[in-house]
């Protein structure tokens, strides 16, 4: 399967340095907002990654001053106009690994698949979509000053994807829930507190600290003990995985249909109109 190839690329910027990957989200014009193509590529690119033997780590970011902001506005705009609805398009995707459960047979859960660490390297803002992503890599690392935040109960959403199932597990229930329910607006150091990133360095030494921590693993970590030891962690400690098989199929579900309810349009009308959203007390009764 020959698939979309990084000189392909059109919204992933794909390196590899002493033997790091790095999959860079790439519409900095649109603070990496998370799009169809976007999706397509970043799939291709990690199984790039995966199977190149000269790569021993992955490193997810965003080009300039953003990580990723979340799903594009025309993608929510669409949802919106359309009652919740959303045209998935067919597209030709790599394979999973051969020994992929089924709970992580999905794009989102696919880098805990993957033999080798992934890294999520927090550059600046993120938000919705890209918190998400950032819940499926092994590591999360940000900027001391930053902006991070779920942003699913702004906009009248559910923790997408299964990921109130990860992030109990990364962080513990009541962390998970204060950052869920309160919707806060975390910098690096807060969300290094609450346990969601592992490491906080300076903006000016960011790039060269996550690279230095990814090649540690790539360069002197045995690539067959990674491979084997993200499977006892994901899958022999975790079980069978069929409770975030189950927890990502609702959150899809709930997703579709609360995609289409009045709270979704309070909040999509706020982003637009950069306020705050207010839920209660509701209009009429102000």
């Amino acid at each position: 399967m020959s698939g979309v190839q990084p000189a392909e690329f059109e919204t992933i910027a794909y390196t590899v340095t002493d033997n790091v990957a790095t999959v860079m989200l790439d519409r900095p014009e649109r603070r990496n907002a998370w799009n169809g193509r976007m999706a397509l590529e970043y799939r291709w690119a990690l199984h790039t990654a995966d199977t190149d033997l000269d790569v021993g780590a992955i490193v997810v970011t965003g080009a300039g001053d953003y990580f990723c902001v979340g799903a594009d506005m025309q993608i929510l705009s669409d949802m919106d106009s359309q009652g919740g609805s959303y045209q998935r398009a067919a597209v030709d995707l790599p394979p999973f690994p051969d020994d992929a459960p089924p709970a992580l047979r999905h794009n989102h859960t696919y880098p805990l698949a993957l033999g080798k660490p992934v890294v999520a390297a927090l550059n600046g803002p993120c938000a919705g979509a890209g918190f998400v992503l950032a819940c499926f890599a092994d590591f999360r690392v940000s900027v001391e000053q930053n902006k991070i935040t779920p942003s699913f109960a702004g906009l009248g959403l559910p923790a997408e994807y299964g990921l109130a199932w990860t992030l109990v597990r990364i962080v513990g229930l009541q962390n998970a829930l204060e950052i869920l329910l309160t919707n806060p607006v975390m910098s690096g150091r807060d969300a290094r507190d609450l346990g969601f990133v592992r490491r906080s360095w300076d903006a000016d030494t960011f790039r060269e600290q996550t690279q230095e921590f990814a090649r540690g693993m790539a360069q002197h970590s045995s690539p067959s003990a990674l491979r084997v030891m993200k499977r006892q962690v994901y899958r022999d400690a975790w079980g069978d995985l069929s409770d975030l098989e189950i927890a990502y199929v609702r959150s899809v579900e709930d997703m579709d249909r609360m995609a289409g309810e009045p709270d979704f349009r309070t909040g999509l009308r706020a982003v637009r109109d950069r306020e705050q959203v207010q839920y209660l007390p509701r209009p009429e009764a102000r």
